[in-house]
This record gives structure tokens, C-alpha cells and sequence, in this order.
């Protein structure tokens, strides 16, 4: 978050220390040898690649993906059964997006210095290039970091998963309400088209599921929806009366022509790295943002076609493996994997045009999470009914001295 970015060496023991006490807990399964296969595979991978290169690159690819996985196996854990994972993070997502709202709003001085500087240094590009890139980034909230995938990527999850709570679950509180809303404000301020693209499919299938179960919340979802349309609306307004027509013409080309959009950079990257693609790739870290910040090629915009350059179409396989394996055995419990089901869903999609499993602000540990959660849940299906109510039944202990409405809707449930 302040740019001490090997602060994070310290995290590893602690994330290792935590896993291992994680893994005495629980009794292994198929998935759990897949996914320990896939660690030591990544791992290895560097020591058996046709041509050396420094050892910076490994540890960075160590750092962004295979610590991450570990997550997984905390998630397997006995600590984690409930939910509290995910209420936990609510609070500092929440903070961090109040945060980003006035940085994007009020835009003082020394955020506005600090920005431009890190985006201006990061970009290989002529002034009238860069000065629209630099003002196309001014326009994405960020919160505390300079670009907006954090905040896009986050907003997303607090939204799927305070939907969870007020309209499948229907157990919430007024912070609820508020994450709810507001993250819904900040997705679409943080411009990350997939992000978007996905919550208002996430959020249509929702409505019709709310209307075909009837469920007592489906009339906030109607509300919402308004409020949604008029909000547009005002964007709409705002964005042809008072924005330079230069700007709008940068923006719109960048979205929808083939040269510079998401379309054409992927095809371009595809045509690129094709030839360096193997059955076993050339080795941990080798094309992440590691790579790039290094000044060696990367491959930062498409996983689909990072994963096998690093790690090699089996590496590829075994991953999609653990992720296609993991959903069907949510789909199967999908009234108590929702949120976790739905996060996969996601990083599947983004995986086109993003590095899901290896950027840090894309979050890679909260989709091994959910992955390893998944599994847990799946592992004790039978007992979950009763465990869920007695969680609701904790949380409504929780907070007595609010008002609630928390009940145990599981006939309700799909």
C-alpha cells in the first residue's frame, strides 16, 4: 500500500506459520494433493527451465503466486469454517474505499503529486500519449494506490458479498447496507470494465432469482436497479456537457478500437508469445509484473496466456483442473458457497484480461481462499445446514444492540 513493497517478505513466515497449523487440522482429500502438486510443480519449474534468469524474478514470482496459495490451505483449515473470513475484510475494504472517495473528489495536493509521478515514471510512452493515459487514470478512483484495479477489483467482492447477506441470506445489519452501497458507488467510479461488466451480470441474475424465489429483498434489488439507471443517467449528462471532446475521443478509442483495446492487446499478445509457449514453460516468475518492472518482456494482460509461458500448458491444465473441479463441487452446496462460487466465476472471466493469480491488487489470495473454502464446505455438506444457523444465530447474538433483520431463509434457498 506505500510503496515498501518487500514489507511483504515478512508476511510470507507468517502466512507459511499460519498455513502449517492449517494443514494439521483437517484430513486431506484428492483436491488438497492436486493443489500441493500444483505448489511444488510451480516451485520447480525455475530449476528445470531451458535458460537461466535472475533469481529476483523467482522470488518475486514466488511471492505473488505461491504464497497466495497458500490461502487455500488456510481456508481447509478447522479455524475457518464460518464465514468470519470474509466479515473480517469488510472493515478495511470499506475504509479504504471512504478513503478513495475523498482522494477522488477533493484530490489534495500531495495525492495528486504522488500519483501523477508513479504513473508518469511507469508508462514508456510520448508526451500526448502519456498526458492522456495520465488523465484517463485522474478519472478512475484509486484510493491509495495509483491505479485502480485495487478499489475496481474489491469494490466487486464487498458488493457480491453484501448482496449474499441482504438478499440470500437475509442477515444483515445497517454496515451492511453501507458496504453495500457504497461499493456499488465506488465500482463504478474505478472504471474497471470487467468489474463492471460482471457485477451487472451478477446483479441481474440476482433480481430474477430474488423474483423467481420471491424473496422478502427482492424489492430493494427493484430500488436499486433505479437508482442505478438514474445514476447512469446523470453520468451520461455530466460526461457529454462538461468533458473535452478530446478526452472522450481518447477514452472511447481506448475501449473500443481494435488497435489499444482490450481485444486487439490480447490477440497481439497471443500472436507474440505463441512461440514461446512449452509443455512445461520457462519458469516461475519469468513473464509477471516482476518481469516487466525489471525491463524484461512480461506478459501482465491475459493469465490464459501467462500461466503457460511460466509454467506450461500442464501447468495450465492442472490449474483449470483444480478451479473447474473446485466450482462443481459448489455449485453442488450453491446456497452455501454463493459468494465463493461467484468470486471464481469472476476470476475465470478476468483471467482474459488480467494476471488474477499473480497481481497483488487483483487479489489471488481471496480466490484461493475460496477455493480451499469450497472444498471445506463441500468435505462437511451434510453438517452445513445446521452450522449456518447456528452462525446466523451468533451473529444476531453479536449485535444485539442493533437493529437486525437475520433470519434463516433455507427453504428459500435454490
Amino acid at each position: 500500500m506505500f510503496g515498501v513493497r518487500d514489507v511483504s517478505s515478512v508476511l510470507i513466515i507468517v502466512i507459511v506459520a499460519v498455513s502449517a497449523m492449517g494443514v494439521a487440522s483437517f484430513r486431506w482429500k484428492a483436491m488438497d494433493v492436486i493443489v500441493s502438486c500444483f505448489l511444488i510443480y510451480s516451485l520447480i519449474t525455475y530449476f528445470f527451465a531451458e535458460y537461466t534468469y535472475p533469481m529476483r524474478l523467482y522470488y518475486l514470482g514466488v511471492r505473488s503466486q505461491i504464497i497466495p496459495m497458500f490461502f487455500y490451505f488456510i481456508a481447509r483449515s478447522k479455524f475457518f469454517k464460518s464465514d468470519v473470513f470474509f466479515e473480517n475484510i469488510r472493515a478495511p475494504l470499506f475504509f479504504a474505499m471512504l478513503v478513495g472517495v475523498y482522494f477522488y473528489f477533493f484530490q489534495p495536493s500531495f495525492y495528486v503529486a504522488y500519483k501523477a509521478a508513479v504513473i508518469w515514471t511507469n508508462f514508456d510512452s510520448d508526451v500526448n500519449g502519456l498526458s492522456g493515459k495520465l488523465l484517463y487514470e485522474f478519472t478512475r478512483m484509486s484510493s491509495f494506490w495509483p491505479h485502480s484495479y485495487f478499489i475496481g477489483y474489491s469494490s466487486l467482492f464487498l458488493f457480491m458479498y453484501s448482496s449474499k447477506k441482504i438478499v440470500i441470506d437475509n442477515c444483515y445489519k445497517k454496515f451492511d447496507l453501507a458496504c453495500f452501497g457504497l461499493s456499488f458507488f465506488c465500482l463504478f467510479f474505478a472504471q474497471q470494465r470487467v468489474s463492471i461488466a460482471f457485477c451487472l451480470l451478477f446483479f441481474f441474475a440476482l433480481t430474477v432469482y430474488a423474483t423467481f424465489k420471491r424473496l422478502p429483498t427482492r424489492t430493494f434489488l427493484y430500488v436499486l436497479w433505479i437508482c442505478a439507471i438514474v445514476f447512469g443517467a446523470g453520468i451520461f449528462f455530466i460526461v457529454i456537457n462538461y468533458l473535452d471532446v478530446d478526452f472522450m475521443e481518447y477514452v472511447l478509442n481506448r475501449s473500443v478500437n481494435y488497435q489499444g483495446s482490450i481485444v486487439g492487446d490480447r490477440f497481439a499478445l497471443f500472436s507474440e508469445f505463441i512461440k514461446r509457449l512449452s509443455f512445461f514453460g520457462a519458469g516461475l516468475g519469468r513473464y509477471g509484473h516482476g518481469a516487466v518492472e525489471l525491463g524484461y518482456i512480461g506478459i501482465p494482460d491475459s493469465d490464459y496466456i501467462r500461466i503457460p509461458a511460466e509454467l506450461g500448458i500442464f501447468g495450465l491444465a492442472v490449474l483449470m483442473l483444480i478451479c473447474v473441479g473446485t466450482l462443481f463441487n459448489g455449485i453442488k452446496i450453491f446456497k452455501y458457497a454463493f459468494f465463493e462460487v461467484c468470486v471464481i466465476c469472476f476470476a475465470l472471466v478476468a483471467m482474459i484480461g488480467a494476471a488474477v493469480w499473480e497481481l497483488g491488487t487483483l487479489q489471488p489470495f481471496l480466490y484461493w481462499f475460496c477455493l480451499g473454502h469450497i472444498q471445506s464446505k463441500f468435505e462437511r455438506r451434510e453438517k452445513l445446514e445446521g452450522e449456518y444457523k447456528a452462525y446466523f444465530k451468533s451473529l444476531r447474538k453479536e449485535n444485539r444492540g442493533e437493529e437486525e433483520n437475520c433470519e434463516s431463509q433455507s427453504e428459500d434457498f435454490a
